[in-house]
């Protein structure tokens, strides 16, 4: 987190930015300042003029490393501004203030270089008394500040005004058993609106590090209550929004805006990494996850199945022959492998909308090489759905409630089985794999049973790709198709190969710029079903 605020203090200018910030740091830590600092007043080398029961502050706030160039060269350096302190200011000072010890302090968000350290080191040892005042002249560094930060203002009052009461309900609600993503979307969008059209450099990257404080911020706030799946979610969602707006405003591939997306994938991969060691022993022991009854249990395995293999996915991208992220990916597969073995609830997926984890996971095995893994999960995951549907009319509840999937397996609800996504996914990938013993098996169940449900899949075209990062996108965009069952394989295969014919020439940025984990990051976020296709 040092390093976070470290990255957006950098970015303030000293008027009406890093002065202001430094008059909240300054109350906290129990001053009273006697001034607001503004732009164009005459103050003599005063920026902030503080006090408390003991001292005198007089805050002189430069932005940037001290060189020699501000350090002594003109009329707005630093030497110059303590001159008009020692010479005009301090005279000012009166009554029971005098008797106060004088703190001068130079305050910027850089370093003392080491050509200025001699000449400023000499000026301080030779300016210990001004005007029958004692004088203590310190330097207040950027790490200085980070740390006092840190220490006393880790809060909303970095932000501005406007932020505050969205930041102040993102962080307070923290730890709560129904925390609501609405808090920091609502921050990562009105950042984004800001960064719209502005063409000045500087102004955007000021937003930039605004967002990226604001984020982490509450990623790790949620990190240290040992919720990492929110430090996730926070990520997911900037990079999502982020990747939106650079493809609307045509700046994908810019090195300006890539610079910050690859700052934000990192902090993705630092809070999935920290999720992932959090999770590991648990998935990789029998029955590791908590069992409160049997359906919360199946939320809670799908839940870490999509984090773990939009994680793992992502590391296959990304390795580009880094070892640490190619080991990295292969420990998370192990991981996944063995979660799947150790809950023998898998098979029955609670909600529909879990396909979408189910062909993600397909496709990660695809990605490295294990197909017939593909094949054995299809095969076995799709009998055990036809049994139990047969058998008690369970079945994965189209509306992705908790209440009717418990209602569902209970035998006692009122919904009836009109659509499934799941069935229409899992009949692609019967395709896909070539799986025509598998469908054989279950084309009675399909066409008899499951008569009067529709069997329907999703699919998006590129010129509606921008809805895709938004919520609802499978409601207000793209089509869908229903999947007819057919006697015979090839029929159905000759039919499905028609359908995805049809969309096989749609390209979509993530594509184009070689980032197609962001497919995965924004399904697992929304809910929403990756394509189901084949890993070239």
């Amino acid at each position: 987190m040092r390093l976070v605020i470290k990255d957006y203090l950098m970015q303030l200018k000293e008027k009406d930015e890093l002065d202001l910030l430094l008059c909240d740091l300054l109350l906290q830590r129990g001053y009273i300042t006697d001034n607001k600092p503004e732009t164009g007043n005459r103050q003599f080398g005063v920026d902030i003029h503080a006090h408390n029961k003991n001292e005198v502050l007089l805050c002189v706030v430069k932005q940037g490393d001290l060189d020699r160039k501000n350090w002594d060269s003109n009329q707005n350096s630093v030497r110059q501004s303590l001159n008009e302190i020692k010479d005009v200011y301090v005279e000012w000072i009166k009554g029971g203030e005098r008797e106060k010890k004088l703190r001068i302090a130079v305050v910027s968000n850089g370093v003392i270089k080491e050509a200025v350290k001699p000449a400023w080191e000499g000026y301080v040892s030779q300016n210990i008394r001004w005007s029958e005042m004692e004088v203590k002249i310190e330097f207040w560094n950027i790490d200085r500040l980070v740390e006092d930060i840190q220490k006393y203002l880790f809060g909303e009052r970095i932000f501005g005004v406007e932020m505050q009461g969205l930041l102040r309900k993102a962080l307070y609600f923290i730890g709560e058993g129904n925390y609501s993503n609405k808090y920091f979307e609502e921050i990562i969008d009105l950042y984004l609106m800001q960064l719209e059209g502005e063409q000045n450099a500087k102004k955007r990257k000021k937003v930039l590090a605004g967002i990226y404080l604001a984020s982490q911020m509450i990623a790790q706030y949620a990190a240290e209550s040992n919720i990492y799946k929110i430090s996730i979610m926070v990520s997911e969602y900037l990079i999502i929004r982020y990747w939106k707006f650079m493809m609307k405003n045509n700046v994908l591939g810019r090195s300006a805006y890539a610079d910050w997306l690859y700052k934000f994938l990192a902090a993705y991969e630092k809070w999935n990494n920290k999720y992932y060691e959090n999770i590991k022993r648990c998935c990789e022991m029998e029955n590791g996850l908590p069992v409160y009854n049997p359906i919360e249990q199946r939320v809670l395995l799908y839940e870490v199945l999509g984090y773990l293999v939009s994680y793992a996915y992502y590391l296959s991208f990304m390795s580009g022959g880094k070892v640490a992220t190619g080991e990295k990916c292969w420990q998370v597969v192990g991981t996944i492998v063995n979660l799947i073995n150790n809950h023998a609830q898998f098979p029955y997926a609670p909600y529909d909308q879990h396909v979408g984890i189910i062909s993600m996971l397909y496709r990660l095995l695809d990605c490295i090489g294990r197909s017939k893994d593909i094949e054995a999960l299809l095969d076995s995951q799709c009998e055990c759905l036809a049994h139990l549907y047969r058998r008690n009319k369970q079945y994965p509840t189209a509306i992705d409630s908790f209440e009717d999937a418990v209602n569902i397996y209970l035998g006692t609800s009122k919904e009836e089985y009109v659509t499934t996504g799941f069935w229409g996914t899992m009949l692609q990938w019967m395709v896909l794999m070539e799986q025509s013993e598998t469908y054989q098996n279950l084309q009675a169940f399909l066409s008899k049973d499951l008569e009067e449900v529709t069997k329907c899949t999703w699919f998006l075209r590129e010129e509606e790709e921008a809805k895709f990062y938004d919520r609802y996108a499978m409601n207000l965009a793209g089509e869908g198709v229903e999947i007819e069952i057919e006697d015979d394989f090839n029929k159905l295969k000759e039919n499905i190969e028609f359908i995805m014919s049809q969309y096989s020439d749609e390209k979509f940025s993530f594509e184009e710029y070689s980032f197609e984990a962001l497919e995965f990051i924004v399904s697992r976020y929304y809910g929403y079903i990756v394509r189901a296709k084949r890993e070239l």
